[in-house]
Protein backbone atom coordinates (compact mmCIF):
# COMPACT_ATOMS: atom_id res chain seq x y z
CA UNK A 1 0.00 0.00 0.00
CA UNK A 2 2.93 2.64 1.20
CA UNK A 3 5.00 1.65 -2.48
CA UNK A 4 1.54 2.25 -4.58
CA UNK A 5 1.11 5.61 -2.71
CA UNK A 6 4.64 6.88 -3.33
CA UNK A 7 4.29 5.90 -7.01
CA UNK A 8 1.14 7.86 -7.57
CA UNK A 9 2.89 10.81 -5.35
CA UNK A 10 5.97 10.49 -7.44
CA UNK A 11 3.71 10.66 -10.61
CA UNK A 12 1.86 14.02 -9.23
CA UNK A 13 5.15 15.34 -8.29
CA UNK A 14 6.38 14.47 -12.16
CA UNK A 15 3.49 16.47 -13.16
CA UNK A 16 4.24 19.75 -12.10
CA UNK A 17 7.36 19.58 -14.02
CA UNK A 18 6.11 18.04 -16.84
CA UNK A 19 3.36 20.80 -17.52
CA UNK A 20 5.10 23.87 -17.79
CA UNK A 21 8.00 22.32 -19.55
CA UNK A 22 5.17 21.55 -22.36
CA UNK A 23 3.84 25.08 -21.75
CA UNK A 24 7.07 26.41 -22.18
CA UNK A 25 8.22 24.71 -25.48
CA UNK A 26 4.79 25.29 -26.67
CA UNK A 27 4.92 29.08 -26.35
CA UNK A 28 8.40 29.01 -27.30
CA UNK A 29 7.44 27.05 -30.71
CA UNK A 30 4.73 29.87 -31.42
CA UNK A 31 6.94 32.77 -31.05
CA UNK A 32 9.13 31.06 -33.36
CA UNK A 33 6.36 30.68 -35.78
CA UNK A 34 4.84 34.21 -35.12
CA UNK A 35 8.66 35.87 -36.49
CA UNK A 36 8.77 33.73 -39.28
CA UNK A 37 5.66 33.74 -40.73
CA UNK A 38 3.92 37.39 -39.61
CA UNK A 39 4.84 40.42 -41.98
CA UNK A 40 3.56 42.77 -39.36
CA UNK A 41 6.36 43.46 -37.25
CA UNK A 42 4.86 45.24 -34.60
CA UNK A 43 2.67 42.93 -34.26
CA UNK A 44 5.00 40.00 -34.47
CA UNK A 45 7.17 41.62 -31.83
CA UNK A 46 4.73 42.14 -29.48
CA UNK A 47 2.73 38.80 -29.56
CA UNK A 48 6.96 36.94 -29.55
CA UNK A 49 7.17 39.14 -26.00
CA UNK A 50 3.95 37.66 -24.87
CA UNK A 51 4.26 34.74 -25.99
CA UNK A 52 7.96 34.65 -24.59
CA UNK A 53 6.55 36.13 -21.24
CA UNK A 54 4.36 32.95 -20.83
CA UNK A 55 7.23 30.97 -21.37
CA UNK A 56 9.43 32.60 -18.68
CA UNK A 57 6.59 31.97 -16.29
CA UNK A 58 6.02 28.45 -17.14
CA UNK A 59 10.06 27.83 -17.13
CA UNK A 60 9.62 29.65 -12.90
CA UNK A 61 7.30 26.81 -12.14
CA UNK A 62 9.43 24.39 -13.48
CA UNK A 63 12.25 25.82 -11.24
CA UNK A 64 9.86 25.75 -8.31
CA UNK A 65 8.58 22.20 -9.09
CA UNK A 66 12.79 20.92 -9.31
CA UNK A 67 13.62 22.09 -6.23
CA UNK A 68 10.07 20.88 -4.73
CA UNK A 69 11.18 17.20 -5.65
CA UNK A 70 14.73 17.36 -4.77
CA UNK A 71 13.05 18.33 -1.09
CA UNK A 72 10.57 15.33 -1.55
CA UNK A 73 13.44 12.38 -2.77
CA UNK A 74 15.58 13.74 0.11
CA UNK A 75 12.60 13.28 2.63
CA UNK A 76 11.30 10.02 0.95
CA UNK A 77 15.54 9.00 1.57
CA UNK A 78 15.21 10.31 5.24
CA UNK A 79 12.45 8.40 6.08
CA UNK A 80 13.44 5.13 4.17
CA UNK A 81 16.52 5.64 6.07
CA UNK A 82 14.90 5.86 9.46
CA UNK A 83 12.93 3.06 8.63
CA UNK A 84 15.84 0.89 7.70
CA UNK A 85 17.10 1.39 11.62
CA UNK A 86 13.74 0.49 13.34
CA UNK A 87 13.88 -2.71 11.10
CA UNK A 88 17.46 -3.07 11.73
CA UNK A 89 16.68 -2.34 15.87
CA UNK A 90 13.96 -4.67 15.54
CA UNK A 91 16.30 -7.98 14.21
CA UNK A 92 18.45 -7.29 16.77
CA UNK A 93 16.17 -7.49 19.48
CA UNK A 94 14.41 -10.48 17.93
CA UNK A 95 18.40 -12.34 17.15
CA UNK A 96 18.79 -11.71 21.27
CA UNK A 97 15.04 -13.55 21.37
CA UNK A 98 16.40 -16.28 19.57
CA UNK A 99 19.83 -16.50 21.62
CA UNK A 100 18.19 -16.60 24.80
CA UNK A 101 16.43 -19.04 24.21
CA UNK A 102 19.48 -21.50 25.00
CA UNK A 103 21.77 -20.13 27.62
CA UNK A 104 24.70 -21.11 25.23
CA UNK A 105 23.91 -18.70 22.57
CA UNK A 106 22.87 -15.74 24.37
CA UNK A 107 24.89 -12.80 23.65
CA UNK A 108 26.75 -14.78 20.56
CA UNK A 109 25.58 -12.16 18.11
CA UNK A 110 27.09 -9.24 19.85
CA UNK A 111 30.66 -10.71 20.76
CA UNK A 112 30.91 -12.30 17.11
CA UNK A 113 30.16 -8.82 16.24
CA UNK A 114 32.95 -7.30 17.84
CA UNK A 115 35.32 -10.04 17.10
CA UNK A 116 34.85 -9.66 13.72
CA UNK A 117 35.18 -5.68 13.64
CA UNK A 118 38.65 -6.04 15.40
CA UNK A 119 39.43 -8.94 13.08
CA UNK A 120 39.19 -6.71 10.10
CA UNK A 121 40.66 -3.54 11.70
CA UNK A 122 44.20 -5.99 11.67
CA UNK A 123 43.59 -6.60 8.44
CA UNK A 124 43.75 -2.85 7.47
CA UNK A 125 39.57 -3.13 6.48
CA UNK A 126 38.17 0.51 6.23
CA UNK A 127 36.50 1.35 9.28
CA UNK A 128 33.20 2.08 7.58
CA UNK A 129 33.57 -1.11 6.44
CA UNK A 130 34.67 -2.80 9.12
CA UNK A 131 31.82 -1.21 11.43
CA UNK A 132 29.27 -2.99 8.75
CA UNK A 133 30.63 -6.35 9.24
CA UNK A 134 30.16 -5.56 12.98
CA UNK A 135 26.63 -4.46 12.14
CA UNK A 136 25.85 -7.40 9.85
CA UNK A 137 27.53 -10.11 12.81
CA UNK A 138 25.04 -8.70 15.20
CA UNK A 139 21.79 -10.78 13.17
CA UNK A 140 23.66 -12.63 11.55
CA UNK A 141 21.82 -15.54 12.84
CA UNK A 142 18.22 -14.28 12.74
CA UNK A 143 17.69 -17.31 9.94
CA UNK A 144 18.17 -19.70 13.32
CA UNK A 145 14.35 -18.65 13.88
CA UNK A 146 13.55 -20.53 11.45
CA UNK A 147 15.26 -24.02 13.46
CA UNK A 148 13.71 -25.65 16.00
CA UNK A 149 14.37 -25.14 19.71
CA UNK A 150 15.01 -28.94 20.46
CA UNK A 151 17.25 -29.34 17.49
CA UNK A 152 19.51 -26.24 18.87
CA UNK A 153 19.44 -27.78 22.25
CA UNK A 154 20.27 -31.43 21.26
CA UNK A 155 22.85 -32.81 23.38
CA UNK A 156 23.97 -35.55 20.64
CA UNK A 157 25.19 -35.45 16.87
CA UNK A 158 22.21 -34.65 14.78
CA UNK A 159 20.42 -36.65 12.30
CA UNK A 160 21.16 -35.72 8.45
CA UNK A 161 17.64 -34.17 7.92
CA UNK A 162 17.83 -32.19 11.35
CA UNK A 163 21.47 -30.89 9.85
CA UNK A 164 19.78 -29.68 6.35
CA UNK A 165 17.26 -27.81 8.49
CA UNK A 166 20.41 -26.11 10.13
CA UNK A 167 22.22 -25.36 6.64
CA UNK A 168 19.33 -23.75 6.23
CA UNK A 169 19.83 -20.81 7.92
CA UNK A 170 22.17 -18.40 6.38
CA UNK A 171 19.83 -18.61 3.39
CA UNK A 172 17.02 -17.80 5.68
CA UNK A 173 18.94 -14.85 7.18
CA UNK A 174 20.03 -13.23 4.24
CA UNK A 175 16.19 -12.98 2.79
CA UNK A 176 15.03 -11.43 5.96
CA UNK A 177 18.24 -8.88 5.54
CA UNK A 178 18.00 -7.87 2.60
CA UNK A 179 15.38 -4.79 2.53
CA UNK A 180 18.16 -3.06 5.07
CA UNK A 181 20.02 -1.20 1.87
CA UNK A 182 23.15 0.21 3.90
CA UNK A 183 24.28 -3.50 4.25
CA UNK A 184 23.61 -4.56 1.02
CA UNK A 185 27.36 -4.41 0.30
CA UNK A 186 28.42 -6.89 3.82
CA UNK A 187 25.52 -9.17 3.22
CA UNK A 188 27.04 -11.88 1.39
CA UNK A 189 29.23 -11.92 4.40
CA UNK A 190 25.82 -13.56 6.54
CA UNK A 191 24.77 -15.87 3.23
CA UNK A 192 28.52 -17.43 2.82
CA UNK A 193 29.88 -17.16 6.50
CA UNK A 194 29.71 -21.20 6.58
CA UNK A 195 31.27 -21.51 3.11
CA UNK A 196 35.10 -23.32 3.72
CA UNK A 197 38.05 -22.48 1.59
CA UNK A 198 38.12 -26.18 0.20
CA UNK A 199 34.91 -26.09 -0.91
CA UNK A 200 33.33 -28.20 0.97
CA UNK A 201 31.04 -25.49 3.35
CA UNK A 202 27.22 -24.68 2.34
CA UNK A 203 25.50 -23.10 1.31
CA UNK A 204 26.63 -22.88 -2.25
CA UNK A 205 30.19 -24.92 -2.10
CA UNK A 206 32.17 -21.62 -2.58
CA UNK A 207 35.85 -22.25 -2.20
CA UNK A 208 38.85 -19.50 -1.84
CA UNK A 209 38.75 -16.58 -2.95
CA UNK A 210 35.18 -16.54 -4.29
CA UNK A 211 34.41 -16.21 -0.73
CA UNK A 212 34.46 -12.95 0.32
CA UNK A 213 37.00 -11.39 2.52
CA UNK A 214 34.18 -10.27 5.05
CA UNK A 215 32.57 -13.64 5.17
CA UNK A 216 35.77 -14.99 5.69
CA UNK A 217 36.31 -13.15 8.60
CA UNK A 218 33.00 -13.94 9.79
CA UNK A 219 33.58 -17.65 9.81
CA UNK A 220 36.92 -17.26 12.12
CA UNK A 221 35.35 -14.96 14.54
CA UNK A 222 32.29 -17.31 14.45
CA UNK A 223 33.83 -20.52 14.91
CA UNK A 224 35.98 -19.33 17.54
CA UNK A 225 33.35 -17.88 19.84
CA UNK A 226 31.29 -21.11 19.26
CA UNK A 227 34.42 -23.46 20.58
CA UNK A 228 35.23 -20.84 23.43
CA UNK A 229 31.66 -21.14 24.99
CA UNK A 230 29.85 -24.30 26.46
CA UNK A 231 27.34 -26.13 24.17
CA UNK A 232 24.96 -29.11 24.69
CA UNK A 233 27.05 -31.76 23.19
CA UNK A 234 30.37 -30.00 24.61
CA UNK A 235 32.16 -27.56 27.03
CA UNK A 236 34.32 -24.45 26.32
CA UNK A 237 37.57 -24.97 24.97
CA UNK A 238 40.68 -21.61 26.15
CA UNK A 239 41.21 -19.94 23.63
CA UNK A 240 44.71 -20.92 22.33
CA UNK A 241 43.57 -24.26 22.39
CA UNK A 242 40.41 -23.14 20.01
CA UNK A 243 43.75 -21.30 18.02
CA UNK A 244 45.74 -24.59 17.19
CA UNK A 245 42.43 -25.88 15.68
CA UNK A 246 41.67 -22.98 13.97
CA UNK A 247 45.20 -22.80 12.41
CA UNK A 248 44.93 -26.78 12.17
CA UNK A 249 42.20 -26.50 9.84
CA UNK A 250 43.75 -23.55 7.49
CA UNK A 251 44.26 -23.29 4.72
CA UNK A 252 41.68 -26.06 3.99
CA UNK A 253 38.74 -24.15 5.99
CA UNK A 254 39.88 -20.84 7.23
CA UNK A 255 41.49 -18.33 5.52
CA UNK A 256 44.88 -18.16 7.42
CA UNK A 257 45.32 -14.55 7.23
CA UNK A 258 42.21 -14.18 8.99
CA UNK A 259 43.47 -16.67 11.65
CA UNK A 260 46.45 -14.73 12.15
CA UNK A 261 44.10 -11.04 12.38
CA UNK A 262 42.59 -13.42 15.33
CA UNK A 263 45.93 -13.87 16.86
CA UNK A 264 46.91 -10.48 17.00
CA UNK A 265 43.29 -10.01 18.89
CA UNK A 266 43.68 -12.30 21.32
CA UNK A 267 47.29 -11.02 22.27
CA UNK A 268 46.20 -7.48 22.72
CA UNK A 269 43.13 -8.30 24.99
CA UNK A 270 45.41 -10.54 26.95
CA UNK A 271 43.72 -13.66 26.04
CA UNK A 272 46.72 -15.00 24.73
CA UNK A 273 50.36 -15.11 25.51
CA UNK A 274 52.50 -13.18 22.66
CA UNK A 275 53.68 -15.67 20.45
CA UNK A 276 54.62 -15.83 16.70
CA UNK A 277 52.76 -17.08 14.07
CA UNK A 278 55.51 -19.54 13.09
CA UNK A 279 55.30 -20.67 17.32
CA UNK A 280 51.58 -20.66 16.50
CA UNK A 281 52.01 -23.29 13.76
CA UNK A 282 54.69 -25.51 15.55
CA UNK A 283 52.52 -25.56 18.54
CA UNK A 284 49.43 -26.87 16.49
CA UNK A 285 51.23 -29.80 15.37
Amino acid sequence: MFSRLKRIRLVADAGQVARPVAISAVAIALAVYALVTSHDHITTTVLAGIILLIATGAMLQVSRAVRHLHRAQEQVRTAAARAERHYFKVLRRLTSAVEDRQPHLRARSRRIGKLAREIAEHMDMDAPQARLLCLAAQVHDIGLLSVSERILAKPARLAADEFRAVKRHPEVAYRILQPLTFLAEILPAVRYHHERMNGTGYPDGLAGEAIGVEARILAVADSYDAMTHDRPHRGAIGPADVLSELRRCSPAGYDPRCVDALMQVLQETHLLEPITAADGMQASR
